[in-house]
């Protein structure tokens, strides 16, 4: 795909800041909506052989491409509707992992870890 005919990917993490587009499942929606600008890529991976993570903008988070701290990260993940680290793995592949909690959080957040189950529901194990 050319990116001639798209904007820069600065400006695509901007639209993605702007619009608190977080995970490429959002960012998907999104591109089929009748306001996505035919100047945004639909799959900036492909256009930009970036990461998404370069491109979406992280939920309650200044920085792109930062994770969030511990206890937001276990608050944001009681919110996806997931119970188990399959559950939560497969949202993963299927785009629904926002962009600022890790794909592996019991090995980013390690001192701090106390379960999946304690993570994705505030239930202890």
């Amino acid at each position: 795909m050319s990116q001639d005919k798209y904007v820069s990917i600065t400006e695509a993490a901007r639209y993605a800041r702007e619009k608190k587009l977080s995970s490429i499942k959002e960012w998907l929606e999104a591109s089929e909506g009748d306001e996505f600008p035919e100047s945004m890529p639909k799959r900036p991976p492909n256009v930009y052989g970036c990461k998404w993570s370069e491109v979406l903008a992280p939920k309650n988070s200044p920085g792109c491409g930062r994770f969030v701290e511990f206890h937001e990260a276990c608050r944001i993940a009681r919110t996806l509707g997931v119970e188990t680290m399959t559950q939560f793995r497969e949202l993963s592949k299927e785009g629904g992992r926002p962009a600022n909690i890790p794909s592996n959080p019991n090995l980013h957040y390690k001192s701090e870890w106390k379960g999946w189950v304690h993570f994705l529901t505030g239930k202890t194990e």
